[in-house]
C-alpha cells in the first residue's frame, strides 16, 4: 500500500487523517510526529545558544547537538510513515480468514514489522532524552523551559510508541518472546521517565 508521506502533508490535512475513521495513521505514527516535534523544540534551544558569546567554549558540542537532533527528527518521521505501513499491513491480514494461506505465511512477518518499528521510535525518542541531558548546563538559559518541554514530548514519545508495542507483543505465540519485549519495553518506559525527571530538574521545573 503506498500512502502519503505524513511529513509532506499540511498540518490540518494530517490532522484530520490522524482523526479519521481510517486505521492508519494510528497511535505509533503520532508517537513519530510527536518525537519529531520534540527533536524540532530542542533544536531552538539549541539554535539560539550557537553564536552566544557567553556559551563559546561549548559551541562545538552544541553543533554537535544540533546535527544529532535533525538526524533524529529525519528517523522519526521516516518511522511514523513506516508504523502507519507496518499497521497497514497487518490489518490487511486481520482481514482474511485464520486459515487463509497467504495470511498464515505472512502474518509472522507483519507482527514483527508492527513490533519492531514502535520500538525503534522508542529508542530514538530515548536518543533524544540522552542528548537533551547533555544540553541542558550549556544551552541558552533563557530557553530551558522549552528544552524541558522537549524532554516531556519525547517522554511521551516514548509511551505512546510502547502501546504499540505492548498491544502488538500480545498477539505473539511465543511466550518466551512476549516476556521478553514486554521486559524491555517497561525498562525503556522507566528509563524514559527517569532522564525526562532529570532533564527537567536542570531545567529548573
Amino acid at each position: 500500500m503506498r500512502m502519503d508521506r505524513l511529513g509532506d502533508l499540511v498540518l490540518n490535512d494530517m490532522l484530520d487523517r490522524l482523526g479519521s475513521k481510517e486505521p492508519v495513521p494510528g497511535g505509533g505514527a503520532a508517537a513519530g510526529i510527536v518525537g519529531a516535534l520534540s527533536a524540532a523544540l530542542a533544536s531552538m534551544v539549541v539554535a539560539y545558544s550557537l553564536g552566544r558569546k557567553s556559551l563559546a567554549a561549548h559551541q562545538d558540542r552544541l553543533e554537535a547537538i544540533d546535527a544529532t537532533l535533525k538526524e533524529l527528527r529525519a528517523v522519526l518521521l521516516e518511522s511514523a510513515d513506516k508504523d502507519a505501513e507496518a499497521y497497514a499491513g497487518l490489518n490487511e491480514l486481520w482481514g482474511l480468514p485464520k486459515d487463509d494461506p497467504v495470511r498464515a505465511e505472512r502474518w509472522g512477518g507483519a507482527l514483527q514489522k508492527a513490533i519492531n518499528v514502535p520500538t525503534s521510535i522508542m529508542k530514538a525518542a530515548e536518543s533524544l532524552l540522552l542528548e537533551y541531558r547533555g544540553l541542558a548546563p550549556i544551552c541558552n538559559q533563557n530557553l530551558t523551559s522549552d528544552l524541558a518541554g522537549a524532554a516531556a514530548l519525547a517522554e511521551a514519545c516514548v509511551k505512546s510508541a510502547g502501546q504499540n508495542v505492548r498491544v502488538n507483543a500480545g498477539m505473539l505465540e511465543d511466550e518466551g518472546e512476549k516476556v521478553r519485549i514486554l521486559d524491555d519495553l517497561a525498562s525503556r518506559r522507566a528509563r524514559a521517565r527517569e532522564l525526562c525527571q532529570e532533564i527537567e530538574k536542570a531545567c529548573g521545573s
